[in-house]
């Protein structure tokens, strides 16, 4: 299983989050966006929570 975290990039921001320097980080599973995050540490708990359930399963 791939599972990634990176910024959203501005192109996929709305103009008004662009204009308020919101910053959104995405989980990416597999080429598939499994997760939108408005932090760093909550994008890479869930991919952690993501990995941990897959070694279980």
């Amino acid at each position: 299983m791939n599972v990634t975290v990176h910024e959203r990039d501005n192109q996929h921001l709305s103009r008004e989050a662009r204009a308020m320097g919101i910053v959104v980080w995405d989980v990416i599973q597999n080429g598939e966006l499994v997760g939108i995050f408005p932090s760093r540490d909550a994008a890479d708990a869930y991919r952690k929570e993501l990995e941990t359930s897959k070694q279980q399963g």
